[in-house]
């Protein structure tokens, strides 16, 4: 019988990443991500590996590191990060799950990758979109409202509230005008 790197069997892209961001096993999917040799990839830090920066990823976004996240809490997490690569843009949701010791210890963490780029309809990272009324133009030129345009690619749905800046807006707006009409 076989010995399987059942890894290497998963299409989404997968590193198990050490308690000093190192990554220590990697598979298929990562390298083809990364267009990197395993051997180019074990034994670098996540973030050089992932995205070639020379420090944590949250030092170059004011996103949470997810792996660092799930070494603290020892908990699943999960992040929406979105880069540049080349002329493209790329949106990806990063996982990660903590391997657990029998003694409770978390030595690793598995992170995964998921390229939602395509789910949102992205091309060239560049869209469309109306500075007025904020309608998106789809791909076949016609312009759609925001939540019809994410309802179709992600299949969200949406309710409609006021946030707290907006209510606080429009609360002023109404005093100045009862106040203007005495």
């Amino acid at each position: 019988m076989k010995n399987f790197q059942l890894i290497d069997h998963i299409q989404t892209a997968i590193a198990v990443i050490d308690k000093n961001m190192t990554v220590v096993e990697a598979n298929h999917a990562y390298s083809q991500r990364t267009q990197r040799l395993s051997s180019e990839i074990t034994g670098k830090k996540c973030f050089n590996s992932a995205y070639q920066f020379n420090v944590p990823c949250n030092h170059k976004t004011s996103k949470t590191c997810p792996v660092e996240e799930t070494f603290k809490t020892g908990k699943a997490s999960s992040q929406i990060h979105h880069f540049w690569i080349s002329d493209h843009a790329v949106v990806e949701e990063i996982t990660t799950t903590p391997v657990i010791e029998e003694n409770g210890e978390i030595n690793y963490v598995i992170e995964e990758f998921r390229d939602v780029t395509k789910l949102l309809g992205l091309k060239n990272g560049i869209m469309s979109i109306c500075a007025y009324c904020r309608k998106i133009r789809n791909g076949d030129d016609q312009w759609i409202t925001l939540e019809k345009y994410l309802e179709k690619h992600t299949g969200a749905n949406f309710s409609h509230g006021i946030c707290e800046e907006c209510n606080a807006s429009l609360i002023s707006e109404v005093s100045k005008k009862n106040s203007s009409s005495l």
